[in-house]
């Protein structure tokens, strides 16, 4: 989602029981599921475990994974904080009253490799754009830099952070451990992005009323840098 700025703090929440079962999961269980690797190279150095995840990433209907039960009860304050950030706004309730309340289309876990890169990219699919990305550090280190736009930042364990995913983004990890995130990208249901306010103001957004700017066709430059 788009907005004005790079990085957007939503709070802390303590994750000393969702560490250690970080650190529980054997090598089998980071290498099982390796298609967002295969299928984006800028992922090349990543592994990830799906816990609410769909391959065609869809916008509803959310499949939850196994590897959900592992982490669901540890994970459920900053699912809690997550949501109710988002949903306690003017605009959140006023969503919520019209459409219903949000929900999570995608919850991950995402092992970075020591010393890999994650290159800049921007997200351009219709559920990645109309969603808010959500990270959690887990494992990390201030050697791990994540930079969105023009600004760089080591994000601390346990701080939950929204990026803005419609700008250029890249991670690097200069340490020589493992660099692990929970990503969530939370979905305020009937919320339009800022190109659909401006360029569709009248409709819904959709994957068809939003292709152009989605797919950087037409560039979005409702919130410049």
């Amino acid at each position: 989602m788009n907005f004005a700025g790079n990085f957007r703090h939503l709070g802390g929440v303590d994750i000393a029981a969702l560490r250690q079962q970080v650190l529980a999961l054997d090598e089998q269980q980071w290498s099982s599921y390796s298609l967002r690797q295969k299928r984006y190279e800028v992922h090349r150095d990543t592994e990830t475990i799906g816990l609410v995840f769909d391959p065609d990433f869809r916008h509803s209907h959310p499949t939850r994974l196994p590897a959900l039960d592992i982490f669901h009860d540890e994970l459920y304050p900053a699912l809690t904080m997550v949501a109710g950030h988002y949903e306690n706004t003017a605009q959140g309730r006023e969503l919520a009253q019209k459409f219903g309340l949000g929900y999570f289309i995608r919850a991950t876990l995402v092992r970075l490799r020591p010393g890999g890169t994650i290159d800049a990219h921007q997200d351009n699919n219709f559920s990645l754009t109309h969603s808010h990305r959500v990270h959690l550090p887990v494992l990390t280190n201030e050697q791990v830099l994540f930079t969105v736009g023009r600004e760089t930042l080591a994000m601390p364990a346990g701080e939950l952070y929204e990026i803005n995913n419609r700008r250029m983004h890249s991670v690097h990890n200069g340490s020589s451990e493992h660099r692990v995130h929970f990503i969530l990208d939370f979905v305020l249901r009937g919320e339009k992005c800022c190109c659909g306010e401006l360029l569709h103001p009248d409709t819904m957004c959709s994957p068809q009323a939003c292709m152009a700017t989605d797919r950087q066709q037409v560039p979005c430059h409702c919130h410049p840098e």
